[in-house]
């Protein structure tokens, strides 16, 4: 039996001189060092190491497609000015795809990629569930973090990645909040 994989079409990024690849790896350097000695609670949690979910070693092409849509959820994240403190983080109640700052804010990141839109947009696959759950996810992971009176916010970035075409990228900030009902 012979399984062929879709290759995935990367957007076409313009190319970075050497110079500035360098000045860009310095300061993301120096934010990490500082992180480190900061006694900020969110710069602190980005050091703990948590489990990382299996399909980041996964031959499964709906892992690959998942990977890469969180490898562009990361990209624009990043363009945005956002801080990536974790992604994966595996806890016993499931995943948090990506956990970031945005100014004092800590923001928990679902990502959803599809092919196809038969079933409706990317974000409309996140139920009243799938909240829930995220919600008390993002509870034990602050908990262990000994994070209190910091905002946080839910968000999805939702991906439509057409096999021949380059991905459409949205991102729903504030998508669900834990005393919503519905987003």
């Amino acid at each position: 039996m012979v399984s062929s994989t879709i290759p995935l079409i990367r957007p076409q990024r313009r190319l970075i001189p050497c110079w500035k690849r360098f000045g860009i790896f310095c300061y993301h350097f120096w934010n990490d060092l500082r992180s480190q000695c900061s006694n900020h609670p969110l710069d602190q949690c980005r050091w703990i190491r948590f489990a990382s979910s299996l399909k980041n070693v996964s031959d499964n092409p709906k892992d690959q497609l998942a990977r890469a849509g969180e490898e562009e959820a990361v990209l624009l994240l990043r363009e945005k000015g956002y801080i990536i403190l974790q992604r994966n983080v595996r806890l016993p109640e499931g995943e948090l795809d990506i956990i970031a700052r945005n100014g004092s804010v800590l923001v928990f990141l679902e990502v959803k990629t599809r092919r196809k839109q038969k079933f409706g947009k990317p974000s409309e696959t996140v139920k009243e569930e799938k909240r829930q759950r995220q919600i008390i996810i993002a509870q034990q992971f602050m908990s262990l973090c000994h994070i209190t009176d910091i905002p946080y916010r839910f968000d999805i970035i939702s991906i439509f990645w057409p096999v021949d075409a380059p991905p459409s990228i949205q991102h729903i900030e504030n998508a669900f909040s834990v005393n919503s009902e519905k987003g």
